[in-house]
């Protein structure tokens, strides 16, 4: 079965010599009969939660049993973090063991099957789109490659999960993850010894406008560098990205808004930028380490 569409897959079971961590063994591995594509936002085990933007497709998986996958492709190039169980990806007989917090890219169209153990396993997909890839010029490498913690490919994949699931993730903030995603999947650096000068400009808009939806494509229009090189090296010079350079003015001013108790928090959520007011008090905690109620209260 597929989750996302709902299409039904046929396969069948054949035997094939594994080798993992340096072992060989023989395990029952389905190979489908057409190799089955699977278009955006199609898996194999079912999805939690999902976010979608005109960039990318966010997806929470979670496969509570055992499973063999069989032979399959995407058709978006995506990256899968391994959040939780035992999970093994290849082809060919020759599948890669993925501990929990390893992160791994496949390029569209890259042909693999997968191995899920009896705990389950729980994953963090993110499905990049073709037109923003060519948006960007960006070449994306053909062949799969694992972050197993020693790049920045995981770490900013566990960054994206992380506003992902606290629900903090606003646009710009999602511009800024991804494109260090993709950035770190190209392997491109910032190359920049000192500060750009374009780097305060950057900055003198984002605090001009930080009510209004940003996006780091007019950001970089403006400073006339492409978006990950802005993404990056704003992140070596500021230690975190535009979104979250953006969260912290709107939560600023939350905060002097927070001083008239009259004030409604749902107002003062539609005056800083925020969605709502859940989105105010979601940034705020994880800010903050309390909702604006109780700051409220803390400085009245």
């Amino acid at each position: 079965m597929l989750y996302g569409n709902q299409t039904a897959v046929l396969y069948k079971l054949n035997i094939a010599a594994i080798t993992v961590s340096g072992q060989s063994r023989r395990i029952d591995m389905p190979e489908s009969r057409d190799n089955t594509l699977l278009r955006e936002g199609e898996f194999y085990s079912p999805v939690e939660a999902r976010l979608g933007t005109e960039d990318v497709l966010l997806s929470a998986l979670r496969q509570p049993c055992s499973r063999v996958v069989p032979r399959h492709q995407h058709e978006l190039a995506y990256v899968t973090v391994v959040l939780q169980g035992d999970y093994l990806e290849g082809d060919r007989g020759k599948l890669e063991e993925l501990s929990p917090f390893t992160a791994v890219f496949n390029p569209s169209g890259v042909q693999h099957a997968t191995l899920i153990g009896p705990a389950g396993a729980s994953f963090f997909t993110i499905e990049l789109r073709d037109e923003n890839i060519q948006r960007l010029s960006l070449r994306l490498p053909r062949q799969t490659g694992f972050d197993r913690g020693a790049g920045e490919m995981l770490w900013a994949g566990l960054r994206l999960y992380s506003a992902f699931k606290s629900q903090t993730a606003d646009e710009l903030l999602i511009d800024s993850y991804v494109l260090e995603l993709m950035g770190a999947i190209a392997g491109t650096a910032s190359g920049e010894k000192s500060a750009p000068w374009w780097l305060r400009r950057v900055k003198e808009r984002l605090h001009e406008e930080f009510r209004d939806n940003l996006r780091i494509t007019d950001l970089a229009c403006e400073a006339g560098v492409h978006p990950v090189h802005l993404a990056r090296v704003f992140r070596a010079y500021e230690k975190h990205t535009p979104g979250d350079y953006l969260q912290r003015l709107r939560v600023h001013a939350a905060c002097s808004l927070l001083r008239d108790r009259d004030y409604p928090l749902a107002l003062i959520a539609v005056e800083c930028g925020f969605a709502d007011q859940s989105h105010l008090t979601r940034v705020f905690r994880k800010l903050t380490a309390s909702t604006p109620a109780q700051f409220r209260r803390a400085i009245s």
